[in-house]
């Protein structure tokens, strides 16, 4: 083991040991209660610390691979990205479809969309954007993580369409996903711009909250938990 302390888990909101039995601390510091990682207790932490109430509020959440926002939040839904499934309907396993570059939802649906390092594997992240402010309420919240690289100044994609086939500019670089074969392809790499840059494509501001805190169990890399308001009237 390289690393074990006491502390508060803020995914099953008790006293916990937090250890890490690899030097990758992102996925490998883990709460010995619920399983939690500092992205999911990085998520959790910022709803609770500065959207006070947001378990009675209207949540979404893309691709989960857990229930640690869930459990908390009566008016919680969730959806995930089928290639297969026509969006706005169900799988065979009652888990509804959407592509974030194309919501079904009516516009100011909900106050609060979660996504949990989903934006790196969007091929048109704009388009994300702006449909994910859309479906917001006015004052709504997109919560969320995604790798931002400090030693890159400028994003970039990964990868083009040219003729209706998949160009890799760069090499194939897959992370896990919570459907399909656990894979999922890398298409965009975030630099020191991406607020910014987030900024372009939504024409909404970020605030970036970076928490590095044994006591909660924040520690390791890539701690940015990324919050994008959608103004209340314009």
């Amino acid at each position: 083991m390289i690393r074990s302390n006491e502390g508060y888990c803020h995914c099953c909101r008790s006293e916990t040991t937090f250890q890490a039995h690899a030097e990758w601390l992102r996925d490998h510091y883990v709460c010995a209660n619920c399983g939690s990682i500092p992205r999911q207790r990085g998520i959790n932490h910022v709803l609770d610390n500065y959207l006070p109430g947001w378990e009675t509020l209207s949540v979404h959440e893309s691709s989960p691979s857990h229930d640690f926002v869930a459990r908390h939040c009566p008016g919680y839904s969730s959806s995930f990205y089928f290639e297969s499934v026509k969006p706005g309907t169900t799988d065979e396993h009652g888990r509804r479809s959407e592509d974030l570059q194309a919501l079904t939802f009516a516009d100011s649906t909900f106050d609060i969309l979660v996504t949990q390092d989903v934006f790196e594997h969007i091929f048109d992240p704009a388009a994300a954007a702006c449909e994910i402010g859309r479906v917001l309420k006015p004052g709504g919240c997109h919560v969320f993580t995604a790798p931002k690289y400090s030693f890159i100044q400028t994003s970039f994609p990964r990868m083009s369409v040219e003729n209706g086939k998949l160009v890799h500019l760069h090499a194939e670089e897959y992370h896990g996903s919570p459907v399909g074969d656990g894979r999922s392809l890398v298409t965009w790499t975030y630099g020191q711009d991406f607020e910014d840059v987030l900024a372009q494509w939504s024409g909404m501001n970020t605030v970036t909250y970076v928490t590095r805190d044994r006591g909660i169990g924040m520690d390791g890399e890539h701690l940015e938990v990324f919050v994008t308001r959608k103004p209340l009237s314009g």
